[in-house]
């Protein structure tokens, strides 16, 4: 039953990535909201300074809530949700690009 539950999650990963996720490096998601100063179209850019930010990737994210499931009892459909998205995020070319231009800074 519970392999049943992760294949779930896997496959729910799979169409969430398809159809909300950008198809490759750069874009944005088709879900884009922007809550100031936390999500910048549907992605989690934390301002550093004023011409600086951090992106959190979203594989980032999954990963911790895969590495929480060792310490609290994660349901089995979300777990292999973050894990199938925590795949994804590492399949795309800008991975490990944390550092970008501050979105929410204004140009001169």
């Amino acid at each position: 039953m519970y392999l049943i539950r992760y294949l779930l999650g896997l496959i729910l990963s799979i169409i969430y990535s398809f159809f909300i996720l950008p198809k490759k490096e750069g874009g944005e998601p088709t879900i884009n909201p922007t809550i100031y100063p936390i999500i910048w179209r549907g992605m989690v850019i934390i301002p550093i300074n004023s011409k600086k930010a951090i992106h959190i990737h979203h594989y980032v994210i999954n990963a911790f809530i895969c590495l929480l499931s060792f310490f609290y009892d994660i349901p089995k459909v979300i777990l292999g949700f973050s894990i199938g998205l925590f795949i994804q995020g590492l399949l795309y070319k800008d991975r490990m690009k944390f550092i970008c231009d501050n979105p929410w800074s204004t140009k001169s």
